[in-house]
């Protein structure tokens, strides 16, 4: 009898919720349920829509609008009674239904046209990340749309399988599904909340969560927009993957043992605990110093949390257990970053103490709270405080930290900030507008205080978690800059002694390496060179002057003149830092000569590369830094007038290029995205035009800024950039420009600056474009191939997919996600993409009255794909692999698309091979 009875309320619930819906489906227009499911497919137009339905979607709108407050409101209202009983039950009924209620669902839940549209607009991503698989905390979350009323939030991510998945919280019960990234989830009520697991996460980026709320009479869809917070590290070749795996059970744990080598002994290094989650092991590594400032291990990058009071640097890195793992540590106690490798090994079983929340044994990882969504009122004392500001050229000390403090003073409810900027360009900061601070009397500017070697300033504060104008005075341009802002987040205030500071000493300023160290050992030395000239003896300029090397903190070399002195060259070398001391070159060591910065007189050959060696006595400890010098002048032979390669527009002629001597052009009959000219010494330079026809290209009818350009900042210093921040930006002009040399090739220093430098015959490439590998079959050069970004069911060439089959060849993941340890693992040397990643050009207005719904749609996607094209050059550039877009298939004609191959014959040696079966191909079209 109770069973027919539960039947029968089944039935009439059912009924009761299809009458409510129906009205909202019928505001479609359709009249059907079927209908319904098929327009949640595909947006519906708006030509055509009846007066009526337009009035409906009006009032459709004004209904969303008030949905997710009323499900707030009703979340709110639930009986101490309910709500306890709603808690007793939610977990055994959701044990009953997990098995026959899935987690995911791909149909739509919408109810309206209104709902259709809105939930269109979601846009798929990639929830890969460099973490290890395991769990994390967020350290903050930012969301925008709706009313704000209810509350998401995102305690914690779980990795998998290199896939990031969030444990996504809505402060209501009233949601019952969401929808992220195409695929809808199921909520589990706990309490009055609405708890949705394993859903996946783009990290630190803006993705878009569809909420279908209950708490109207029929469903609505509510659209948010997220944004997880969680520092990922950057991949990194210096050291390999280990396995964090382990039987332990998940728990943090006091480590049996510890021990370390390496470096000079004079850095003590611990583990205070270590954390086992879903069966891996992490350990948080302390460094008893605070300019360990990064550390690589695992084959990733990870920055410090810098405790500048304790004098610490500490890490959280996967750990192998009970065996050794290599780390390399970078420090910043030097004018220059280096890098300090080391062999640690921690021992622990299942027997290990087990570290309880409160247990001091478990230390301290100085990490402050960061959260940055939450507030609080501060009583009076003295704090810690997260600091964002927004402003060119307008920094934090430390300006490559990820995260700003400053110290902030709270008395009787008024509050002062004490900032510390990176430079001492600026004398005051007023708070307030640009034009404010024109008009304030000087009174109320605020001057600098000089403490440790830096600038800090104490400024009223009007409120915290706000945006606060600011605004900086240059001393050396006598000028007022606006633009800038300042906000304080309460809930990250930590309450410090009186008197704490952000900053450490001057000297010790906060160095970004650039990944590839060329520190060396105190006994490195250079070659003698024949520095005999056939100029006559006398005093001349360079034709030109470039250099390599370093760790991308030194701004310029400058080679200001030449002397011959009985027939041998000298120049003067002068660096952008005046703590360089000595030089080693030619064999010898030379004192650098005058003051300020540091100048030398060295022998050089000249038009050639010569080493040299550079001591910074920055600290007590001396380092020595290895460079290539390249000085040209005019004695016959190769070229020594400037580079000029075009940046802006494909070039007419053969670009001169110092060092290289021209020889001839190979003729390009019907391609138009490429140009091929050869050089001497079996040097090829290809230009390709990246961004015609696509929305990349720029209108801008000037070159980009020369890499050996010195850029000052408003203070007056020089900036200093990473060889990896400059070839991230060689990728950004409208032509890129590939010099490919052979193996070995001594390429003339300041050429990495200019090109990006691929040697030949290529191997183990990335290749993810079906018209690449046909090309490389064609050549049958396909063993050049490492790995591919096509799967194996997709690929179309014969001889690829029976590699691949053989384990020959290996899927390193598509072009949108590669498994980028993969790639480390097979030492990837190149990586060839298709023009599927270049953003198509939008046609019709994106703005204004006259825009168009389909080219606003264009230009999202479009922006979209660039953002995305950037992330893999610049991840790909961090792994020291050039990135190659093959635009065969954007070229008019098949003998234009057919062309290309000769693009791939002088990559893989072949370049006969390729014109004679280009050459076939033009002939068997007439």
């Amino acid at each position: 009898m109770k069973g027919k009875i539960k039947v029968i309320l089944t039935v009439i619930l059912m009924v009761t919720l299809v009458m409510m819906m129906t009205p909202s489906v019928m505001a479609d227009g359709t009249g059907s349920s079927e209908v319904s499911t098929a327009v949640s497919q595909e947006q519906p137009s708006d030509e055509g829509i009846a007066e009526d339905q337009t009035a409906s979607d009006q009032s459709q709108t004004a209904s969303d609008q008030t949905a997710e407050d009323n499900a707030d409101d009703q979340s709110g209202t639930t009986s101490d009674k309910d709500q306890q009983d709603t808690e007793d039950t939610v977990e055994s009924d959701a044990v009953k239904k997990k098995a026959a209620e899935p987690r995911e669902e791909t149909t739509h839940y919408v109810t309206t046209a209104k709902a259709v549209r809105l939930a269109t607009t979601l846009d798929a991503f990639d929830n890969s990340t460099t973490l290890s698989d395991g769990t994390y905390i967020p350290f903050g979350i930012t969301v925008s749309g709706g009313t704000g009323k209810v509350t998401i939030t995102c305690p914690q991510i779980t990795v998998k399988g290199g896939k990031a998945y969030g444990k996504i919280i809505f402060s209501s019960k009233f949601y019952t599904k969401i929808k992220v990234n195409g695929v809808t989830y199921k909520a589990t009520t706990v309490g009055t909340a609405s708890v949705f697991a394993d859903v996946p996460v783009e990290l630190n980026k803006d993705m878009e969560i569809t909420g279908t709320t209950t708490a109207m009479s029929a469903a609505h869809d509510v659209i948010y927009k997220v944004n997880v917070k969680l520092a990922e590290p950057a991949v990194d070749a210096s050291t390999v993957t280990v396995d964090n795996s382990t039987d332990i059970k998940d728990n943090s744990y006091k480590p049996d043992s510890f021990t370390y080598s390496g470096g000079s002994g004079k850095v003590k290094i611990s583990c205070s605990q270590i954390t086992v989650s879903d069966g891996h092991a992490f350990a948080t590594i302390v460094f008893g110093s605070r300019y360990y400032t990064k550390l690589k291990a695992d084959g990733r990058v990870y920055d410090g949390i810098i405790d500048t009071a304790k004098g610490t640097s500490t890490y959280v890195i996967p750990l192998s257990l009970n065996k050794d793992n290599t780390i390399i540590g970078t420090t910043t106690a030097m004018a220059e970053a280096h890098d300090i490798t080391y062999t640690v090994r921690a021992g622990l079983t299942s027997s290990s103490a087990i570290i309880k929340a409160d247990d001091p044994s478990s230390g301290d990882t100085g990490k402050d709270d960061i959260t940055t969504d939450k507030k609080k009122k501060l009583k009076d004392g003295t704090y810690k405080i997260r600091t964002e500001v927004t402003g060119k050229m307008f920094y934090i000390y430390p300006r490559d930290a990820s995260v700003h403090y400053s110290i902030i003073t709270v008395m009787n409810g008024k509050i002062k900030a004490t900032i510390t900027l990176n430079g001492q360009g600026y004398d005051y900061v007023y708070m307030g507008t640009e034009s404010q601070a024109k008009k304030a009397s000087k009174s109320s500017w605020i001057k600098y205080k000089a403490k440790n070697g830096f600038y800090s300033y104490t400024i009223p504060v009007s409120k915290l978690d706000t945006k606060l104008n600011i605004s900086a005075h240059s001393r050396n341009y006598n000028k007022w800059y606006g633009d800038r802002t300042i906000k304080f987040y309460s809930g990250t205030a930590k309450k410090v002694k009186s008197g704490t500071t952000t900053t450490g000493n001057k000297k010790n300023t906060y160095k970004r390496n650039s990944g590839k160290s060329t520190v060396v050992s105190a006994s490195a030395t250079t070659a003698s060179v024949n520095n005999s000239t056939t100029l006559k003896d006398g005093t001349y300029s360079p034709d030109s002057f470039n250099w390599s090397g370093g760790s991308g903190r030194l701004a310029y070399i400058r080679c200001s003149k030449i002397t011959v002195s009985n027939g041998r060259a000298y120049a003067a070398i002068t660096f952008s830092s005046s703590s360089y001391d000595s030089l080693k070159a030619g064999g010898r060591i030379y004192a650098k000569t005058g003051g300020g910065m540091s100048t030398f007189v060295i022998p050089v050959k000249l038009n050639a590369n010569n080493t040299i060696i550079g001591r910074t006595t920055a600290m007590s400890s001396a380092h020595w830094v290895r460079y290539s010098i390249y000085i040209a002048k005019a004695e016959g032979g190769a070229s020594t007038k400037a580079t000029t390669l075009s940046t802006y527009k494909m070039p007419t002629k053969a670009p001169t290029i110092t060092g290289l001597t021209y020889k001839s052009t190979v003729k390009i009959k019907k391609a138009g995205y490429f140009k091929i000219f050869k050089y001497e010494d079996g040097v090829t330079l290809i230009v390709m035009d990246l961004t015609s026809n696509t929305e990349l290209y720029q209108k801008s009818k000037s070159e980009s800024k020369s890499a050996d350009k010195v850029e000052y900042d408003e203070e007056g210093n020089p900036i200093a950039k990473s060889q990896h921040e400059i070839t991230e930006a060689l990728y950004q002009n409208n032509i890129v420009n590939y010099l490919v040399v052979p193996k070995g090739y001594d390429v003339p220093a300041g050429l990495d600056k200019k090109c990006i430098i691929v040697e030949k015959p290529v191997k183990d490439a990335y290749v993810a474009s079906d018209e690449s590998l046909a090309f490389m079959d064609r050549l049958s050069v396909t063993d050049k191939i490492g790995t591919v970004g096509i799967s194996k069911s997709k690929i179309k060439t014969a001889s690829v997919s029976k590699a691949l089959k053989a384990g020959d060849i290996k899927y390193a993941g598509s072009y949108k996600s590669p498994d980028y340890s993969t790639l480390v693992k097979n030492k990837t040397k190149l990586c060839i993409l298709s023009d599927n990643v270049l953003p198509a050009k939008v046609e019709g207005k994106t703005s204004g009255i006259f825009a168009s719904k389909k080219a606003k749609k264009a230009a999202a996607e479009a922006k979209d794909k660039e953002k995305s094209l950037t992330t893999l050059e610049e991840r790909f550039t961090a792994l020291s692999v050039p990135v190659l877009v093959d635009r065969s298939a954007d070229e008019k004609g098949k003998l234009a698309k057919a062309e290309w191959i000769k693009v791939y014959g002088v990559l893989s040696g072949q370049e006969k091979k390729a014109v004679k079966i280009f050459n076939k191909e033009v002939n068997d079209e007439k």
